[in-house]
């Protein structure tokens, strides 16, 4: 892992030197160098690669916006600190990530913090995080804003259409004390495992069920090892975009009112991509010979709601936030 990280950041720099020569000759263009860990086709990626072409038209071809996806430098907990360095100007990464610097960050992607996508999003562009987010300049990166990467909901050989039949059933989780003990509060029990290695364990019996969103189910598959698919909603998976505070900072006050505004377009772009991508997803799976299940979410909700109560009362930050957040589902049910 250190030689991978030793020669993404040896690309970085030549794509650094290589961008400055060009400018010897033309007018000076501010190369932005972002890291993503999925693939061309992702809404995520979509989604930046646009705001990167409209920031590029908009400042005249001062800046030039250069995606590195698949996670072509490296594993994403690295990434953050890319930024810091300066190394990277931007980067598309789990909220695990800022939460490594700041405990706060757990509350963004609290187990049945919210409804489902669309309650996600109203929180976004209300503001909701605008505070946390900004808090995170001393550490020399800037949580810009959130981008979805769709529910995740619990898959398996068997119907799930309450939260009894989760009771005892073993299912794949990320690497997450959160995770784990969500789903014990489920009913379950947590194995933490690579989505990679979903497919055969599912095969094999060696877990019952998995938790990803449809995406995910219908990319590595797993439907043909686990054709019912519930809808839990236990989570609602955010990530964020980071950017370098050194580079925001760089900027001219016009230049970077144009990127703030062209960030809050991408992130109503991605939104609607996914949920896009989502549906058809779904059509995919359904056709292949998957079957949807809809539990009882509130009744989830309810046996995961100590670990919820623990994540929002952490600090006064995150009272404020599970605070807003749930007046948001209350005036959205008026």
């Amino acid at each position: 892992m250190f030689k991978k990280i030793l020669l993404a950041a040896g690309l970085l720099c030549l794509t650094g030197m290589l961008s400055a020569c060009g400018g010897q000759t033309e007018q000076k263009v501010t190369e932005i160098r972002v890291a993503f860990n999925q693939n061309e086709n992702h809404p995520q990626y979509l989604a930046m690669k646009d705001f990167g072409e409209k920031f590029e038209k908009a400042t005249n071809g001062r800046y030039h916006m250069t995606i590195y996806p698949n996670g072509v430098l490296g594993e994403q907990g690295a990434m953050a600190e890319f930024i810091r360095t300066g190394a990277l100007q931007m980067a598309i990464v789990p909220g695990s990530v800022p939460e490594g610097y700041d405990a706060d960050f757990a509350i963004v992607g609290a187990p049945y913090l919210y409804d489902n996508i669309d309650h996600l999003e109203h929180a976004v562009m209300g503001g909701v995080f605008d505070e946390l987010f900004s808090s995170t300049d001393k550490y020399k990166f800037r949580v810009l804003t959130v981008y979805t990467a769709g529910e995740r909901n619990v898959y398996a050989k068997k119907p799930i259409n309450s939260a009894d039949d989760l009771k005892g059933m073993i299912i794949r989780v990320n690497d997450s004390p959160t995770y784990v003990e969500m789903t014990k509060l489920m009913g379950g029990n947590g194995a933490v495992m690579a989505q990679s290695e979903v497919y055969t364990a599912l095969q094999q019996g060696v877990i019952d069920a998995a938790e990803n969103s449809e995406l995910v189910y219908r990319d590595f598959k797993n439907y043909e090892v686990a054709p019912y698919y519930a809808y839990t909603r236990h989570i609602v998976h955010p990530d964020v975009v980071l950017a370098s505070t050194d580079f925001l900072n760089s900027m001219s006050d016009g230049d970077r009112a144009i990127f703030d505004q062209l960030i809050k377009e991408s992130t109503e772009k991605e939104f609607t991509l996914f949920k896009e991508a989502i549906e058809q997803a779904k059509k995919d799976t359904e056709a292949a010979g998957a079957q949807f299940c809809y539990p009882d979410t509130e009744e989830l909700r309810e046996r995961c709601m100590p670990l919820l109560q623990r994540i929002a009362e952490q600090s006064d930050v995150t009272k404020k936030i599970y605070a807003d957040v749930t007046a948001l589902r209350e005036g959205e049910q008026s």
